[in-house]
């Protein structure tokens, strides 16, 4: 049986925003996996031509950067990204859990940011579902 967590966040953020949360992940009882990011983009204000969103997972030390990046569009949608192909044989999608190696720790985070292209003082809202396999 899969077991997932997910973690919605609602935004609304403005075109200087990076790294704009980081929210721990405890993985005590075993890696979890980046399954999804659904983005659902309630607004888009200020004209970009094109928003994107990166997410990353780190323990202060280690970065596996990018876990997943994607093309969110420029106008108000609904996107579900996965990590790619070399993020899923690379390994880079899962937090490790805390035995699984030595020098990593209990709690590792995960960040995410929005970069915009174009527009004037470009802003995005809406809520971000991460989902997590464990």
């Amino acid at each position: 049986m899969t077991n997932f967590i997910e973690h919605f966040i609602q935004l609304s953020t403005q075109a200087d925003a990076d790294a704009i949360d980081s929210i721990p992940l405890m993985t005590a009882d075993g890696p979890m996996t980046l399954d999804s990011v659904i983005f659902f983009i309630a607004s888009v204000a200020g004209s970009p031509t094109a928003i994107t969103l990166d997410v990353n997972i780190t323990d202060g030390t280690v970065t596996n950067v990018p876990i997943l990046a994607g093309a969110l569009g420029a106008a108000a949608a609904t996107k579900v990204l996965r990590p790619d192909q070399s993020a899923l044989e690379a390994g880079t999608h899962d937090v490790p859990a805390e035995n699984e190696n030595a020098s990593s720790p209990a709690f590792w985070r995960y960040n995410y940011d929005l970069n915009f292209t174009g527009g004037s003082t470009p802003t995005v809202t809406g809520t971000v579902l991460f989902r997590w396999r464990c």
